[in-house]
């Protein structure tokens, strides 16, 4: 069982045409690492604004699953589908067939009534990291510094659980920064702290 979620490419797309300089600029060094590093070979993709906003997304949402659901965090796992201009999407699975992965919970959490308070939660939990400001600044963290904003504290998943090795993370996609990145998720979080 599992929870699919699908992005419009026209509202990604105007997000990176409205913030491409300063969202380049942030994942500068994750680029730059990804390259030296010749991570192609990991099958991890290139560092791009929109996977890194899609695989933090669906990290936090995991952590926030695991907290609303009682699934352990290594019973969840992830799919990321993207493909520039074709294909914005998480799947977010439940990883065995036990009992725990058969009771249809994570189909109850994937409910438009109890989804949207979810992945609203999920930001939240997102906008602040008990590691900030060092969090959200940082330089590079995790694998080989692929990670900018992300931690254990708020954004990294069970090992078993991330496709990616829990690398290309980035909380300043999703929410924004202190400084000029606007986050895809920046409005949703403005209207949370009004």
């Amino acid at each position: 069982e599992g929870i699919f979620i699908s992005f419009k490419a026209d509202k990604l797309n105007e997000w990176l045409s409205q913030e491409a300089e300063e969202l380049s600029k942030r994942l500068i060094n994750m680029n730059k690492k990804w390259h030296e590093e010749g991570l192609s070979k990991y099958n991890l993709p290139e560092p791009d604004p929109s996977f890194v906003m899609l695989h933090t997304l669906s990290h936090i949402l995991i952590r926030q699953l695991c907290f609303q659901s009682g699934y352990q965090s290594a019973s969840i796992r992830e799919r990321i589908y993207y493909q520039p201009g074709t294909m914005q999407g998480i799947l977010i699975y439940t990883a065995d067939s036990d009992a725990e992965g058969a009771l249809g919970g994570l189909v109850r959490q994937g409910e438009l009534e109890t989804l949207m308070p979810t992945i609203r939660s999920a930001l939240q939990t997102a906008y602040w990291c008990s590691n900030d400001p060092v969090c959200i600044n940082a330089g590079g963290q995790g694998l080989s510094g692929l990670n900018k904003g992300a931690c254990h504290s708020c954004s990294l998943a069970a090992t078993t659980s991330c496709e990616n090795m829990n690398a290309l993370l980035d909380r300043g996609m999703l929410i924004g920064d202190d400084k000029n990145v606007k986050g895809f998720f920046s409005e949703v979080i403005e209207e949370i702290y009004k």
